[in-house]
């Protein structure tokens, strides 16, 4: 099994430094490298981190060797994408085996439907009178699968609209003429999922979409945590999901979503997250399962 805790490295900031467990790289939507992400992590005197791109464990190799350089604890993540019948539901996931065979089977499937959803959009967006090209968006990807802020980038680019929130709002927002949906997957199948590769999940921002009801129903199908900290939660949001995971046992989580400079996002330390909540998350999977082993037969 791969992963985990770029050497037990001391944290760069001391004991009560925070951690951000939300960031993105080019490897999904964000715009820096994987390397240019972890420094500013280190910048931000940050104690550890986790890397959450989108639908893919492809930099997280990368990102745990920069954690050691950088001194900083690692754990590995991925922000995955399930859906209901009228909204996405996002999800992050924590401490899996990234190698393990069925969670980058169903990874793969997840980049292919991307891939085929991007195709959709630019073949509405034409229909709309939008001189789009499926070129003009791989020049925002690069090697990661598209997404629909990808396809954003790209009409701005092209001079097509003047900023990414007209573009949302104009065309790939639920409701308007660019809008696809994601094939169907349901909250509960990633929670088998990365359970199986021995990972936990909890739901992304949910001050978004999400409310204390539907945490109580997903965690009767399996969901281990909740986003406490995060940009979209604001302080009612954050202590109505506080209490909420302490009433059901669940973990709490918290992060910046940063996608990079220039992004609108919060930058990574912009809240305090605190450590403690990352080395909890790291107890329930895999990793802390073969600590204890490990301190068992010694």
């Amino acid at each position: 099994m791969s992963g985990g805790t770029a050497g037990g490295a001391t944290p760069g900031a001391g004991a009560a430094a925070g951690v951000d467990l939300h960031l993105h790289s080019t490897h999904s939507d964000g715009t820096l490298p994987v390397d240019e992400v972890v420094r500013t992590v280190a910048e931000a005197g940050l104690a550890g981190f986790a890397l959450t791109d989108h639908d893919t464990t492809s930099g997280l190799a990368e990102a745990e060797a920069a954690a050691r350089r950088h001194g900083l604890r690692f754990l590995p993540g991925a922000e995955l994408s399930a859906n209901e019948p009228v909204r996405s539901v996002h999800l992050l996931a924590f401490g899996f085996d990234r190698e393990h065979p069925g969670l980058q089977d169903f990874l793969h499937r997840y980049r292919e439907d991307r891939r085929r959803r991007a195709r959709r959009i630019v073949e509405l967006l034409q229909a709309a009178g939008v001189a789009l090209t499926d070129e003009d968006v791989e020049r925002q990807t690069g090697a990661a699968a598209p997404t629909r802020a990808h396809v954003a980038r790209a009409l701005v680019a092209g001079g097509h609209v003047s900023d990414l929130n007209a573009v949302f709002r104009l065309y790939l927002s639920r409701g308007c003429p660019a809008f696809v949906r994601k094939k169907e997957t349901p909250p509960k199948l990633v929670f088998d999922q990365v359970h199986a590769a021995g990972g936990v999940v909890c739901v992304a921002h949910p001050g978004t979409m999400h409310g204390v009801d539907d945490v109580r129903r997903w965690a009767g199908e399996g969901l281990d945590g909740v986003e406490v900290v995060h940009p979209a939660n604001n302080a009612a949001v954050q202590a109505r999901m506080k209490a909420v995971a302490d009433e059901l046992g669940l973990l709490t989580c918290g992060g910046s979503d940063w996608h990079g400079p220039n992004t609108g996002r919060r930058s990574p330390g912009w809240a305090h997250v605190p450590a403690r909540w990352m080395e909890a998350i790291r107890e329930r999977t895999h990793f802390g399962r073969a600590a204890r082993r490990n301190s068992v037969r010694q």
